[in-house]
Order: C-alpha cells, then sequence, then structure tokens
C-alpha cells in the first residue's frame, strides 16, 4: 500500500472509532511506536468519555483529508494534510452538528513493506502539539505566539476567500450587540475575512475580529502594548490585545474599556457573544480564545474558533491535543461600554 493509501485508512479508522469508541482499532497504525499511540489514544477516548457524560449520541460522521505538502525520502515521509470533519449528534432531542478543519503533520516510517506512524503534531491556539519522541523541524513551520511583544506571522488570505466574501469592516459605536458577534462566528469560523490579515495563530485575532463586529469600538494607541486596535492595509499594525491570546486575556480581566468584561465564575453563566480563555498548561499564560455561540441542551456553551477552525464545539476543549490535566479557563461576559 502506497502511503495516500495508509493515510485514508488511518482517517477512516479514526472516523469509525468516533462513532462506536473502539480506537484499539488504531493500534496497527502505530505498532511498536506506544508513546505516540497513547496520546493519540488518551486524546481520543477523552472525547469519546465527554461525550457519553454530556449524552450525546453520535448520528454520523463525514470527513475529508486532504494531503498539503509532503517531504519524501525512500522510506520515510512527513506530510502536512487538512482535515475537514463533521459530526452530527443527538442531545436530549435535539440535533446538532459540530464541525472542525484542522491542520495536522504525520510522520510516517516504512518497515518492510508497512507504513506505521511515529509522530503527530496539530496547533491549536498559541500551542503546537507534538506527539512524538523526534526533536526534528517540521515540515510547515506555524510561530507560536509565546510572550506579549512577539508578532503573530503573517500568511496570505486565500485568493477565492477575497473573490467570494465581501468586504466587511465594523465600526462599533460602543454598544455590545451578542448576535451580530455570534453571526460574524459563524460566516467566518472556516475561512477569512478579506479585510483582516490571517495569522498563523489565529485564534485571538479571530475573537477580536467577532467583538468588533457586535459593536465593541477599537481602541487606538501609538504603542503596540496599549489598547485594543488594528489598522489594516498595507503595513498594516495591531495591538498585543488585538492578536495575542494572553495579551487579550489580561485586558477582559481587567474589565475596561472597550470591552468591559465581567468574569464569570463558570461555563454556564456564559450566554452566546461571551469569551472564553484557555490556560492549557495551567501556568497563567492563556494560549487560546473561543466564542460562545449556542448553549446545548443541557445549558452548556458550544464555541467557535480559528487555528484548529471549528464550530459548534463543546467548550471543555478535552478533545484537543494541547488539552492537559492542569488546563485551567477563564470566563467573560461582555458588557460594552
Amino acid at each position: 500500500m502506497g502511503w495516500r493509501g495508509f493515510v485514508q485508512s488511518y482517517f477512516d479508522a479514526v472516523h469509525q472509532s468516533w462513532m462506536d469508541g473502539e480506537y484499539q482499532r488504531l493500534l496497527p497504525f502505530f505498532i511498536e511506536n506506544k508513546q505516540v499511540y497513547a496520546a493519540e489514544w488518551e486524546r481520543l477516548n477523552r472525547e469519546h468519555r465527554q461525550a457519553m457524560e454530556r449524552g450525546a449520541m453520535l448520528r454520523s460522521v463525514t470527513g475529508r483529508v486532504v494531503p498539503m505538502c509532503w517531504m519524501e525520502t525512500k522510506s520515510a515521509i512527513e506530510v502536512t494534510l487538512s482535515w475537514y470533519g463533521r459530526r452530527h449528534y443527538g442531545l436530549v432531542q435535539q440535533e446538532y452538528e459540530e464541525a472542525s478543519h484542522r491542520l495536522l503533520q504525520l510522520r510516517l516510517s516504512k518497515d518492510s513493506e508497512q507504513w506505521i506512524i511515529v509522530g503527530t503534531r496539530e496547533w491549536e491556539g498559541d500551542v503546537k502539539a507534538d506527539y512524538s519522541h523526534e526533536q526534528e523541524e517540521p515540515l510547515l513551520t506555524v510561530s507560536a505566539i509565546e510572550d506579549a511583544i512577539t508578532q503573530p506571522l503573517l500568511t496570505v488570505s486565500a485568493i477565492e476567500d477575497a473573490i467570494t466574501q465581501p468586504l466587511l469592516v465594523v465600526h462599533g459605536a460602543g454598544g455590545y450587540n451578542p448576535e451580530k458577534a455570534v453571526s460574524y462566528a459563524e460566516r467566518y469560523w472556516n475561512t477569512t475575512n478579506p479585510a483582516y490579515p490571517r495569522f498563523t495563530d489565529d485564534c485571538t485575532n479571530f475573537i477580536s475580529q467577532c467583538l468588533h463586529a457586535g459593536g465593541i469600538p477599537m481602541l487606538f494607541s501609538k504603542e503596540k502594548g496599549k489598547g485594543w486596535w488594528m489598522r489594516t492595509g498595507k503595513g498594516g499594525e495591531w495591538s498585543y490585545s488585538w492578536a495575542v491570546a494572553h495579551s487579550l486575556y489580561l485586558l477582559l480581566k481587567s474589565g475596561g474599556a472597550p470591552m468591559r468584561a465581567v468574569t464569570k465564575n463558570s461555563a454556564t453563566e456564559l450566554i452566546p457573544g461571551d469569551i472564553i480563555c484557555y490556560d492549557f498548561d495551567g501556568d497563567g499564560r492563556f494560549q487560546h480564545n473561543t466564542i460562545v455561540v449556542a448553549r446545548d441542551a443541557n445549558q452548556m456553551p458550544l464555541v467557535n474558533a480559528h487555528t484548529t477552525d471549528s464550530s459548534m464545539r463543546y467548550w471543555a476543549y478535552e478533545d484537543s491535543t494541547a488539552y492537559t490535566p492542569n488546563i485551567r479557563y477563564a470566563f467573560f461576559h461582555i458588557r460594552g461600554m
């Protein structure tokens, strides 16, 4: 079997395992590489356990995997994949559809006539999750934003987006309309508004756009470390709070202008249009942000996000490759000016 057929077989097995929770069927794809398999097995089981605890009954799964680029030698392949997935499930007599678009790397090795997976890598927010015992640089380098003084790496928006999506720049007057913020999040969860740049670590840039679409006005400053702003166009600039996860968290936590956010104690207190911040490692530095777009039948938040582009995803992110048992959350209700 060629490597393309092997990759397709692996994702077919993943999608089938989503349906029945029988993740041991993935073991042959890893064989003796137990470290890589154990990490992926743990993540998938967390995902399945989370669904069972919610009472979600999976109805159907669809997925599409597209190789984007790869580096090939005689006995090894490193391939970057675009993975689109949709899951339709029922919960307390209501129906839901969760969708995601993930950027994933697989490192493959050929043992005799059989391919095996020796490493996986996926991006979530401002962190990279690497399930591998190896330390080589990835084929596609994505810049993680670790400090508020580090600028995100710009990527070029797809030409087809610029053609099919109208230009949208919102200038808020101060009031916050959460319905408009949610509408924006639903429209652009899996694409790029050409009025803005797209970053490789795009979660906070996307959330800032959603808040601005909801009517939160930009708070301009000559310094990147102050205010909350984005100047688009050639040579555009932006504040750290607009594009860096921890910087936006600090602004929300302050309760100051322009969001006037109110800290909440639990996810159950949030409504659509509110924001959740994620500290995956529990070390005090927040690395990811999402926007609440709905509440499920259990009155728990469902969120949209970028980087791993997600729609109607369960808020707890136990299915994330970046998840750790030390994860901390921060919950914010947005009031506006």
